[in-house]
Order: structure tokens, then sequence, then C-alpha cells
């Protein structure tokens, strides 16, 4: 942690202070147990409890990517917005790695933590005003394939679909994965843009995805190989794909029976195989209130009427399904 209070119940923040200058005792902000400087060679000085004991909101040790992170962001929102570090919300009883503007908390998350967990905060945050935003350190960059845990930190937008932002300590780079699609075979396709750390406002860029923009696409590519990919799969008895084989047969119907001459590439949380009589099953994501359901339902029909050789952002097909309807 990079803040505490003194001996004169004021406010230390270790960014805006020398470390030599520091004198007495300083305590926590949440638990007011006693704490000490650590100032070793590896990470950026920090505050450490002498015991844990007596916190509930300081459960573990953080990594010197984590606490750097904090460092960069802090200094980057401060050049233009109010920001402060590590704010105790005494009415959540939580505290965000940084609170910028009163109501946009930062959470800077380099670990993994549990589904639970993270609905509560999420909740917490939403249910009291504050708008918060999840940015991902190294363990939780996307790579091919989405966890269940990266499926609920993502957030959506008309200009980029489903988007997910990640931070880069040692390129020193924020990082922002957009349009995000995944297939059959649970792989993840998007769009990936770099800004460099201290690079604009930095509340700009984080509204990025819903700033007027040009287009956006994806090229898609035909998997060849999914028949046989869904034939192993079912072979060696992969019970997801058993169970929805299972709804198939009651059906009157077979996954086997299937082709795929074009590609089955889908919005997250869209199965295009799982869709029956136009019916789609709904995914909740944590961080998304807005009505994606639209979304889905335009997506579908353009992939039942069109071959698209490309993925588009959820505007582009309520353009194509408005102009459609005015022509008839």
């Amino acid at each position: 942690m990079l803040t505490a209070i003194d001996e004169n119940k004021k406010i230390v923040n270790l960014l805006e202070i020398e470390v030599k200058e520091l004198t007495g005792k300083y305590f926590c902000p949440s638990c007011k147990s006693e704490l000490f400087i650590k100032n070793g060679e590896i990470k950026m000085p920090h505050f450490a409890h002498k015991s844990l004991n007596a916190c509930d909101l300081w459960l573990e040790n953080e990594s010197e990517q984590h606490l750097g992170l904090k460092k960069e962001l802090y200094q980057w929102f401060k050049k233009t917005d109010k920001v402060e570090i590590e704010a105790y919300l005494p009415e959540l009883k939580q505290r965000p790695d940084l609170l910028v503007n009163d109501k946009i908390a930062i959470e800077i998350q380099c670990s993994h933590l549990s589904m639970k967990r993270l609905k509560e905060r999420t909740e917490n945050y939403q249910v009291h005003g504050f708008t918060v935003l999840w940015l991902m350190g190294q363990d939780l960059w996307l790579k091919d394939q989405i966890t269940e845990l990266q499926k609920n930190l993502v957030y959506f937008s008309e200009n980029r679909g489903f988007y997910y932002w990640e931070l880069d300590f040692k390129a020193q780079k924020l990082r922002l994965k957009s349009l995000i699609h995944e297939d059959l075979r649970g792989k993840i396709i998007y769009l990936q843009e770099e800004i460099p750390f201290g690079q604009g406002r930095l509340i700009e860029q984080l509204r990025l995805p819903f700033l007027s923009q040009k287009l956006l696409t994806i090229p898609l590519i035909v998997d060849l190989k999914l028949a046989e990919f869904i034939r192993r799969q079912l072979y060696y008895c992969s019970p997801k794909w058993l169970k929805l084989q299972e709804k198939y047969y009651q059906r009157g119907e077979s996954l086997l029976n299937l082709t795929f001459e074009r590609s089955f590439i889908a919005p997250l949380g869209l199965n295009l195989l799982e869709v029956f009589d136009d019916k789609i099953p709904l995914y909740e994501f944590t961080q998304i209130k807005q009505n994606i359901n639209l979304y889905y339902e335009n997506f579908l029909i353009n992939f039942q009427q069109n071959s698209f050789k490309a993925v588009y952002p959820p505007r582009f097909y309520a353009i194509m399904k408005k102009q459609k309807k005015d022509m008839n």
C-alpha cells in the first residue's frame, strides 16, 4: 500500500513524499493498525501491516507490478484530473486502487480472484453510484481462449462490441482489446490497440470505445476442420458437446449432420449452435448493464441471411437492420 495515516491523522502518500522525510508512526486508514515502511531493492517503497490479522482489505502482499502500475496511472491521471490513491470509501468498506473525479473507481487486477469476490466488489461500487473500471495485469491478459473470470471483466459499447483493458508494466502501455468474438473451439479473435503511458488524457483514453470513430472489422476464415473437431469431441465424450448433442437429439437432429461451409464465429456469450427457433440463450456479464440481447438478435439475422466474410461492431448490424426495415 502506498498511503497511510500519520500520528496527526493526516494522509501520507508515498508518491508525494520522500521516504527519508518520514518519521514517527503510521497507521492503516482502514483498520487503524500500525504499519511499517518497506524500502527494499526490488519493490518500490510501500507501507505494510505489522500484522494482517486485523485488516479485511489487505489480504495479500502487493507485487512489484501492482505497486508500479498504481504509481504510473496515478501520475497519468494527476496531469488532468482529480485522483486519489487507495482512497478508503467507508460506505462501501472498499478501497479502490485509484479514485478519479470522486466517482470513478479504478481497479488494477494483477492476480486471479474468485467470481464471487468480483461480483461483490463490482455490485457494491455500482449500487453506491460509482463507475468501476477493471484494468488487467499480466496474469489476466487475454490469450487464445477466454476464461469465465475474464468474460466477467469485459465491457461493451456499440462501437467496439465486447472489449477488455490490459496494462503492460514492462512496455509501459495501456492496451485495448475490442470486437472480441469466439469460435466453436473456444478460441477468440479481437482487435488490439496500444496507448503509451502518459499519452493524452487517461480518462479520455478509457472512453475510447464510446467515442465516434470509423467502422472497425475483423476478416473471417472458415474453419475447414470444424466438423472433424466436433466429431472428435463427441467420440471422446466431451461433457460440453454431449450436452449439446442431447439437445439436438431431442429435436430429432444431430450435430454430425450439420455442415460448416461458413464461419461460425460469434460475439462472446452467443453459441450459434445453441439457437433454436430463434430463441437466444442469455449470458450475464458482471460488468455489462446494457441490453446486449439486441446485439445478438441483429448479429443472428445477418448470420442467417448473409455470408459475411468479416465481423463488425454492434452499431453496424443495427444500421443494416434499419436499412432493411426502411426498404420494406
